[in-house]
Order: C-alpha cells, then sequence, then structure tokens
C-alpha cells in the first residue's frame, strides 16, 4: 500500500471503471454526483419505479464518500442542542428520528450480502476530562428528549476497554457501526446498474436549464432530459447556480491506518467499535485487524500535508503512549462540504429541482436519509423535507468563511492545550 493511496482503495472491492456520457439521453430522474448522497437518492427513486442517471465529474465515491472515518450513528453535524435552540424541541425530535432512519437505511442495505462491507457494531464517545456526572445526565437527555437509549460507562470500564489515561466515562451508542464505505458505494452503484439506472463517470454538468417542464442538463459530450434534477454531493456546479456552489466551505480532514501492531493493539484497545473522544480537536479510532485507524484535525487548506504522517504518530502516542514509534502505513485527506449553520441542505431548489448537499462530519446516515428524502417528495408529495428550511442555503462567506472556519480550528487546538496545562496543574 502506498502512502498514496487510501486503505479504503488498498482494501477495495474489484469493480470496473464506467464510460463518460456520449449521447443525449431521457430520464425521470438525472442526478449530479455519484457519491453516497446520490447513490442513496437514485436507489430510493428506484425502489419507486423511476428510471434514474446518475452523472459523476470523477468517479463512484472517489471525493469524501470514498475516504471517510467510516462510522455510521444517529445525529447531524451541529449538536442537537444547538439544533432545538434554533427550531425547537418538537422540531429537533422530527430531524433527529430522520436522522436514525438514515443509521437504519445502512444498516439494512448491509444485510443484502455486498461484500467488503464489514459492519461492526458499537460507537464509544469518551470524555476527556473525568465527570461522570455530566455524561450520566446527557444519557438520561437522550433517553427522556429523543427516546435513544445511550449506555453509560463509568471509568472502570472504559479503561478495561481502552488502555488510556487520558479517557474517562464514556457513552456507547449500540445502534451505530462502523463500516467499509468504499466497498459500499461500489456494491450500490453495481446494484443500481443491475435494476436498470445508468452511471456516467467522467461527466461533468457544465449547464442546466431547470425552468422548463423538462430539464435539461448539458455535459461535454451529451444532454440528458428529465423531469427532475438532483444536486448530490459536495463538489456543486457554479456555471448557472453560483449560489449553490457558494454555500458550501470544502473542508480537509486527516486519515491514517497503521502497520500491523500486533499484540500491543489488542492488549491496548479492546472495544471492537469506533471510538471517538470528547476534546474541540477530537480524534476518532477503530481497530482495523492487526492495525489501527486513526482520524483528526480539519484545514480549509484541502493540500495533503507533508508531515501528515509524524503528526498522526503524535496523535496516536498522546492517548496510547505504549504505540508509542508505531508506523504509519497509509495517511490521507479526505474533503468535506460544510455550510456556515453545520446542516446538510436537503429539500427542494425549484419545482423539479432539488439539493443533497453539505453532509461533512456525518454524511453516511444522512446521505441515505435525504436520498429517502428526496425519493419520497419525488414519488409521492411527501414532504418531510421541509423540516430542513430553517437550514437552507446560506453565504458560505467566501474566502473570509474559509478563514473564519480555519481561524475556529485553530482555536480549537489552542484551546486543548490550555486544558492540558490545567490538567498537569491539577495532577500535581
Amino acid at each position: 500500500m502506498s502512502l498514496a493511496q487510501t486503505y479504503y482503495e488498498a482494501t477495495s472491492s474489484p469493480y470496473a471503471a464506467r464510460p463518460q456520457l456520449a449521447r443525449d439521453i431521457d430520464t425521470d430522474v438525472c442526478i449530479i454526483g455519484a457519491g453516497f448522497a446520490g447513490l442513496w437518492a437514485a436507489r430510493a427513486l428506484q425502489k419507486r419505479h423511476k428510471d434514474v442517471v446518475l452523472i459523476e465529474r470523477n468517479a463512484v465515491a472517489g471525493a469524501a464518500s470514498g475516504r471517510n472515518n467510516s462510522f455510521v450513528s444517529a445525529g447531524f453535524n451541529k449538536g442537537l442542542s444547538a439544533i432545538a435552540d434554533r427550531v425547537g424541541m418538537d422540531h429537533a425530535r422530527a430531524l433527529y428520528r430522520l436522522s436514525r432512519m438514515g443509521v437504519e437505511i445502512v444498516r439494512e442495505a448491509t444485510s443484502f450480502g455486498f461484500p467488503g462491507v464489514n459492519m461492526v457494531p458499537g460507537y464509544l464517545r469518551v470524555s476527556y476530562d473525568d465527570d461522570a456526572e455530566g455524561k450520566q445526565r446527557e444519557a438520561e437527555w437522550y433517553a427522556r428528549e429523543f427516546s435513544h437509549d445511550m449506555e453509560f460507562w463509568p471509568t472502570e470500564r472504559v479503561r478495561e476497554a481502552l488502555r488510556s489515561e487520558r479517557h474517562h466515562q464514556g457513552l456507547e451508542d449500540a445502534d451505530a457501526f462502523h463500516i467499509h464505505p468504499l466497498n459500499l458505494a461500489i456494491a450500490l452503484a453495481e446494484d443500481i446498474e443491475r435494476r436498470g439506472g445508468k452511471i456516467y463517470e467522467h461527466t461533468a454538468a457544465l449547464h442546466a436549464d431547470i425552468d422548463g417542464v423538462r430539464k435539461v442538463i448539458a455535459t461535454a459530450r451529451g444532454k440528458i432530459r428529465a423531469e427532475h434534477v438532483v444536486f448530490a454531493g459536495n463538489d456543486l456546479p457554479a456555471g448557472d447556480f453560483p449560489e449553490l456552489s457558494r454555500t458550501v466551505i470544502p473542508v480537509a480532514t486527516y486519515l491514517s491506518v497503521t502497520r500491523p501492531v500486533g499484540a500491543k493493539l489488542t492488549e491496548g484497545i479492546r472495544y471492537p467499535g469506533c471510538v471517538q473522544d470528547d476534546r474541540r480537536a477530537f480524534n476518532y479510532y477503530r481497530v482495523i485487524g492487526d492495525r489501527l485507524m486513526w482520524g483528526a484535525g480539519i484545514s480549509t487548506d484541502l493540500k495533503r500535508p507533508s508531515d501528515l504522517e509524524e503528526w498522526m504518530r503524535k496523535r496516536i502516542a498522546a492517548i496510547y503512549p505504549q504505540l508509542s514509534g508505531i508506523g504509519i502505513e497509509s495517511a490521507w485527506s479526505g474533503n468535506m462540504g460544510f455550510t456556515i449553520h453545520r446542516m446538510p441542505q436537503v429539500g427542494m431548489l425549484r419545482p423539479g429541482a432539488w439539493i443533497s448537499s453539505a453532509f461533512g462530519g456525518q454524511g453516511l446516515n444522512t446521505t441515505a436519509m435525504a436520498g429517502e428524502l428526496i425519493a419520497s417528495a419525488i414519488a409521492e408529495k411527501d414532504d418531510r423535507w421541509r423540516l430542513f428550511i430553517p437550514f437552507g442555503l446560506v453565504w458560505a462567506g467566501g474566502w473570509f468563511g474559509k478563514a473564519f472556519a480555519q481561524a475556529n480550528w485553530w482555536s480549537r487546538k489552542l484551546l486543548d492545550r490550555v486544558d492540558d496545562v490545567r490538567r498537569k496543574k491539577k495532577a500535581a
């Protein structure tokens, strides 16, 4: 495995490249983007007997969908308390139910025997500070307000599973799981094609006329005429719709996979599911066989850092000193799309034109959810997508928005360092 290659690419199911669109074509729904947002929408539409065509400017799941941390859990990137503050608790509960529906859509898909998806249950969120009462209150809040049982883990149980003195109490979401995202995307694409759908790679949408009853999407070598068009994913075409691309801030995050570790790994990390700590600049990780996958960090600079491997080694050693010096086999960046309000963009742009975008930081459940909402709206006049109206298209601030996002990340890291100094003084 080369450092330029992701772990997912090195271990993916075999798949063949798809052709570029080279003719005019008619369909019920044209989906622009063949990452998870587009794939789930296509699959949900096919279940409702709609003919679909997907076009992708690169390859299926070639961006965030095939390079992410692979955690599938309920919720959104925006915290539930903040959502409730904005739209009220009843509205927040309805949104959370939709997010849990997204988890179940992904779970149901994995039961079809798709090769190499490798679903492993469990998601443990651990505290960096000793706050048993706070964690217990959080568990009670989820159960009371959202009917979602989270199991409280005391420090002793957390440290039995995770041999690190940096971890204290935890909450386990037994409904959550992790997967091999690229293999799931490959399987979904092949399933869509088996059902009669068409997928064209290296086919960018250059222009779209969405004013008429029949929408017309122009590509370099052919046009698509459709009753509906869905703009799916983070890399939205500017062209005639600059308001779309201007609402999303592209942000990079980083992942790595170690070389085989051996007994030190299983002795140090005995929890098979995914783990995330609650630092402001948080870490997230999971064991895959005899290797450790570790993720952390965000940046509006989309270039891969030259010292990424060393930075990841330091992050791992800070939590698990017994793994100091561990070798990094592969390290990569993945680009996500964020909005200013940190909620996805889901719904109708105008009659016959839909958006399913900006799932950064919490994309595996929400893309599946969005696909279901848009498909049911198109085929059944379902209006649940209206729950996302309060989180509409908002200008992301251009260069200022990117600078603000980067400054926010730097401030998180600085505050974490301040907290580390405080902890050391308290322990002394």
